[in-house]
């Protein structure tokens, strides 16, 4: 997992959440392993049948959005840290720091925690 890897996957639910680009949608939920869980930031736990469900709903609710992935540590070859601004017509709405496991290519785990 690296950078790259990271600000292409969040281009793509931007494109979603943005512009409502089913492609994008299906590449994002592409790269979840079949086990993947999602701790967001108010603590639920979320599988990836449930994130795909809540997403499905969300396309194109959110126009001026863009997500920035800054600041990627490599933990070990398959874990990072990154920070994740959403941002709205060029104000930031949200920042959370994010640690992101995978798992043969795919992500298994990923944890947000919000910053104030």
């Amino acid at each position: 997992m690296n950078g790259n890897f990271l600000a292409r996957h969040h281009d793509q639910l931007t494109a979603w959440l943005r512009d409502e680009e089913a492609e994008s949608l299906d590449a994002f939920l592409g790269a979840h392993h079949e086990s993947f869980m999602l701790v967001t930031t108010d603590g639920a736990i979320l599988d990836l049948e449930t994130l795909r469900e809540s997403l499905r709903g969300a396309g194109g609710g959110q126009p001026g959005l863009s997500i920035q992935v800054e600041e990627v540590t490599r933990i070990t070859p398959e874990v990072c840290r990154f920070l994740e601004r959403h941002i709205v017509d060029g104000s930031i709405v949200d920042v959370r720091v994010v640690t992101a496991v995978m798992e043969g290519g795919l992500l298994l785990s990923v944890q947000e925690t919000a910053r104030r």
